[in-house]
């Protein structure tokens, strides 16, 4: 007869913390569920949470099987001018944060997803109430956040879903060589012409800080370049707002605390032309931010430093960088293929719900009809 063995059960329960100290506890268990994303991190969408949390509610849903953290939803409650209670993603907004979705490893995604929706809908009872997700810019179908509005949609709530800007990745082969072949016969000369002219001369020399203790005189190099490249534009430029330039100076000490951030910068003949600050998973290098020098375009600043930060990612054993969102030309210039990316919105089957759903929907329609009556004109 087959001995039993008394193994204790480990209940699986969902727990929302409102309170950011509350999560500093868990923040490896955090990073462990990031799926090779940098953005989905703890260091990343809680200093955006210290900059940008003005009278929101943090509202992070914590899944846990005994003591160990399993899964997580990164959300809070955003506070609405009309009273409404809408669930968004940390990291949205001016931040751009893209991949973003609910965290959980692939073996635990399916139990996760019902433990979470299950714990919504009693969460419309409550004091946790919620009228409204709007989650923006996830990939199309991302994973787990799929599966999360899948089995709401089974309990009556609303799924509506509209594309939103792609992001750009570029994959990479495993030489340099191969690389240069997967380009335009006119694109490829004009490369190896730079790196001939320019990247490999003393003229050029190439710095990268991935050291907390030099972090600060990067960014002031990288701040400088692209504020000065946006007022050449008429443009005002990200870091022009204050608590953007607070947030990114804090996510990247913590990321490069972890080996998941890193600033490069150009220099030619003695004086910063290009500046980039990455976030580097193990496989994937993804291209948050730049900026060049508007006196020097002549000498095609920016060329130079996609040449030597792809070079540099394929040396690493990168397969992929990825350039985000966005459709600037250049992305596809360099066989960049687009991955699209849409923004889901759901409202439960709650009288405040589908008041809200009403209003949003009138609110789209004129806003559709605007614009086809602006192209007519």
């Amino acid at each position: 007869m087959p001995q039993r063995l008394n193994c204790p059960i480990r209940l699986m329960r969902v727990e929302c913390f409102s309170d950011a100290e509350s999560l500093v506890p868990y923040r490896d268990a955090w990073n462990a569920l990031d799926g090779e994303v940098p953005f989905r991190r703890y260091d990343w969408l809680m200093p955006w949470w210290h900059s940008y949390r003005d009278s929101h509610e943090l509202y992070v849903l914590g899944v846990f099987q005994g003591e160990d953290l399993i899964g997580l939803a990164p959300w809070y409650r955003e506070a609405g001018t009309t009273g409404g209670r809408t669930l968004r993603f940390l990291g949205d907004g001016d931040v751009c944060t893209d991949y973003l979705d609910v965290l959980a490893a692939p073996d635990d995604a399916n139990r996760v997803a019902a433990l979470l929706v299950d714990w919504l809908q009693e969460a419309l009872t409550t004091s946790r109430v919620w009228d409204a997700m709007e989650w923006d810019n996830l990939e199309t179908n991302a994973p787990l956040a799929s599966e999360v509005a899948r089995r709401l949609g089974q309990c009556q709530a609303i799924v509506s879903k509209r594309p939103a800007h792609n992001c750009w990745r570029l994959e990479l082969p495993e030489s340099w060589y191969d690389f240069e072949m997967t380009q335009s016969k006119s694109h490829r000369k004009q490369i190896r012409r730079m790196i001939n002219r320019v990247l490999d001369t003393d003229r050029c020399r190439l710095h990268v800080c991935d050291d907390i203790a030099t972090i600060d005189a990067a960014m002031e190099i990288l701040i400088d370049l692209h504020m000065r490249r946006r007022r050449m534009l008429d443009q005002s430029g990200c870091f022009s707002c204050d608590r953007f330039a607070t947030f990114l100076q804090e996510a990247g000490r913590e990321m490069m605390s972890t080996e998941h951030c890193e600033v490069l910068w150009l220099e030619l003949d003695g004086e910063p032309v290009a500046a980039e600050i990455h976030f580097p998973s193990e496989k994937t290098l993804y291209a948050y931010q730049a900026g060049i020098d508007p006196n020097r375009l002549h000498e095609e600043p920016g060329s130079l430093m996609q040449i030597a930060m792809i070079r540099r990612a394929i040396e690493q054993g990168k397969q992929a960088v990825d350039f985000l969102r966005g459709d600037e030309p250049y992305k596809a210039h360099w066989r960049a293929e687009p991955r699209t990316c849409e923004t889901v919105r759901i409202v439960p089957n709650t009288t405040f719900g589908l008041i809200r759903h009403g209003i949003w929907t009138t609110k789209t329609q004129v806003k559709n009809w605007f614009k086809a009556s602006l192209g007519n004109i």
